[in-house]
């Protein structure tokens, strides 16, 4: 399934469009080992970062200072000018296609994303600048997430990759990736809300038809004994 893009804006969760992105970006993160619920916090995020257009630059001005695609990479030159990234397309333009651009950037970004390629993990789980006195639900929150799943005061990639919450892996993910200067968790908390029943029928079936083709391939290596 490919990716949609386009120079600015982005598209609803309930578009058809947004469906697609959403989906595409849970094919390649569910084979990363990402669970439903970790890809579901990512994608809360992400809405909120790019409204999952990963041509999308913020602001919709191009400025290699500033954001740029679905998990608006900071600055925009990182990604743009980076090496090495497989799929890598950026649309350079807010007004039209530029040559060499392709919607399936998106798989550069989200290589980028998994491999950690900019160093951006903060596994901390907390931006110092977000004041424990100015948010505390949200201290809480941060300290029960390096509890329960990290390892009391970091928490890994491969352990966010595991969590079984959407609502702390949104928050996980805001905090260690995203750090926006506002923290406004609970507006992507909302987004998570609206795509998670998007996301569970879409894995739920996705699954279905891996186990289906997983039995048919056993049957046909039985059957002609190549077990």
């Amino acid at each position: 399934m490919g990716f949609y893009a386009k120079p600015s804006g982005g598209y609803a969760i309930s578009s058809d469009t947004g469906k697609a992105n959403m989906y595409a970006i849970y094919d390649y993160l569910s084979e990363e080992g990402y669970s439903d619920e970790a890809i579901i916090g990512i994608l809360g995020n992400v809405v909120g970062e790019s409204a999952l257009n990963p041509w999308r630059w913020e602001g919709n001005v191009v400025n290699y200072s500033n954001g740029y695609g679905l998990f608006q990479f900071t600055p925009a030159r990182e990604y743009i000018n980076g090496s090495g990234i497989p799929n890598h397309a950026p649309n350079l333009s807010t007004s039209s296609t530029t040559s060499g651009a392709s919607p399936n950037d998106a798989l550069g970004q989200l290589y980028c994303l998994v491999t950690d390629k900019f160093g951006k993990w903060m596994g901390y789980c907390w931006r110092s600048y977000w004041s424990s006195s100015d948010y505390p639900g949200l201290y809480s929150m941060h300290t029960y997430i390096l509890n329960h799943y990290g390892s009391g005061s970091y928490l890994s990639m491969s352990q966010f990759k595991a969590m079984d919450d959407y609502a702390y892996a949104c928050f996980a993910f805001l905090a260690c990736y995203e750090g926006p200067a506002v923290p406004n968790y609970s507006t992507r908390k909302t987004y998570c809300d609206e795509i998670a029943p998007i996301i569970y029928a879409y894995g739920g079936h996705r699954r279905d038809i891996l186990l289906t083709k997983r039995i048919q391939d056993i049957q046909f290596k039985r059957k002609f004994n190549v077990c």
